[in-house]
């Protein structure tokens, strides 16, 4: 915890935004703050001699009329959109091109169609491709397929251009950008910045698998260092379900509280996810997982509004704290408690994840002179609290089956 702080400054929103960019993608490896649970409670912390205090990439909602205004500087660069968005330029599977022909309505036959480029995130395949109509856009996830119609929509000459074509009920984005656009993150106006992201940008386009729902009611762009707000922006493009699958249980109050951190997030197939464990982790704290395939959901019950978070366990991006051939499992922290300055802070880390192998029957973190800690399990989920937030340098994950064999020991990673 953070006994002193420095005196509170104010910084461009650029420098926030790249410093808490980089600080969720694990950048620093010395900071145990990389999951969204963390930023999204609000969370201080100490960089480049000053605290920057925000809701997960943003610090509160910013008028728009009067916007504060400053000059790409090119500080704290994280991971490259591209690589984290997956971006494959000119290419597409050849299962998402023909669910994308199959629901296609006002579009040529798809042997005329051109790939620009698919971008994979969380569930999530966005392809865009041009026809002489011009540009569309196809999201592909595990039981719906959503297309746009050809759009020949040109942007405004000038710097600085952003323009959304395409929106889906769970939040995928994708439309046009600038040439000179080198930073870009969208967030939905108005919500204390719990909902944003930061696209890919190809080829003068935008392409988010992962961005937000409703963007619609307003949007706002932080673009080189430059915040302003999106005109435009469409209702959501309805899927089409093409690969059907019964829904998820929903009929106790465990379930339904599970449900509750699915309302109103960028969650693709959301009907889908079981509810797995419920972990008491605090007296006041509740960590809830949900499973569908490989993807998790994440949720923190602190007595307040409930958000669920995606995970593609296979692809954490430098969230994982365990990542193992049996288990896999990101770093959630919890108990949060104000600190000086403004916002929370949490010492309390716990993993949270997936068992990959059926044969896993318990999961338990030992280190020399320290009494065992087992996880809590259930439907293919687990809660894993003790000593995470500083282990032990020997501290290892002991992974066994049924008859106690184990099958494979983790270093948690720092």
């Amino acid at each position: 915890m953070i006994d002193q702080l420095p005196e509170r400054r104010t910084l461009p929103d650029d420098v926030r935004m790249r410093a808490r960019r980089r600080l969720t993608e694990g950048m620093d490896p010395a900071a145990n703050n990389r999951t969204p649970v963390l930023i999204a409670a609000g969370v201080s912390l100490l960089a480049a001699g000053a605290v920057f205090a925000g809701q997960f990439l943003g610090g509160g909602p910013t008028p728009v009329a009067s916007p504060p205004s400053y000059p790409y500087n090119g500080e704290f660069v994280g991971k490259d959109r591209a690589v984290v968005n997956h971006v494959e330029r000119g290419v597409v599977a050849p299962d998402a091109l023909a669910r994308c022909a199959s629901a296609a309505k006002q579009h040529p036959p798809a042997a005329e169609w051109q790939t620009i480029a698919t971008s994979r995130k969380d569930g999530t395949i966005l392809t865009a491709f041009r026809v002489p109509a011009g540009v569309f856009f196809c999201a592909n996830t595990a039981t719906t397929t959503t297309i746009s119609a050809p759009d020949d929509t040109k942007l405004d000459a000038g710097y600085r251009k952003v323009k959304i074509l395409f929106t889906t009920p769970s939040g995928t984005l994708a439309g046009l950008v600038s040439p000179d656009v080198k930073f870009l993150s969208l967030s939905r106006m108005g919500d204390m910045g719990w909902n944003n992201t930061s696209p890919a940008l190809v080829d003068g386009l935008l392409l988010a698998p992962h961005g937000f729902t409703k963007a619609e009611n307003g949007t706002k762009a932080l673009a080189n260092g430059y915040d302003f707000a999106l005109r435009g922006v469409p209702k959501p493009t309805q899927p089409v379900v093409d690969r059907p699958l019964p829904p998820a249980v929903r009929d106790t109050p465990e379930t339904m509280r599970f449900a509750r951190c699915l309302d109103d997030r960028a969650i693709p197939d959301a009907d889908q996810f079981f509810l797995g464990v419920t972990a008491k982790v605090s007296a006041t704290d509740t960590i809830l997982l949900g499973r569908f395939g490989d993807l998790m959901v994440y949720c923190l019950d602190a007595g307040g509004p409930t958000r669920g978070w995606v995970h593609d366990l296979r692809d954490p991006d430098g969230m994982d704290v365990l990542s193992g051939k049996t288990v896999s499992a990101i770093r959630a922290a919890y108990d949060f408690k104000p600190i000086a300055g403004g916002g929370s802070g949490s010492g309390n880390y716990a993993a949270a994840g997936l068992v990959l192998d059926p044969r896993v029957a318990s999961i338990t973190y030992v280190a020399p002179g320290q009494a065992d800690a087992p996880a809590t399990m259930s439907n293919g989920t687990f809660v894993l609290t003790g000593r995470l937030n500083e282990p032990h340098p020997e501290g290892r994950v002991i992974v066994r089956d049924a008859q106690g064999a184990v099958l494979e020991t983790i270093k948690p990673t720092r």
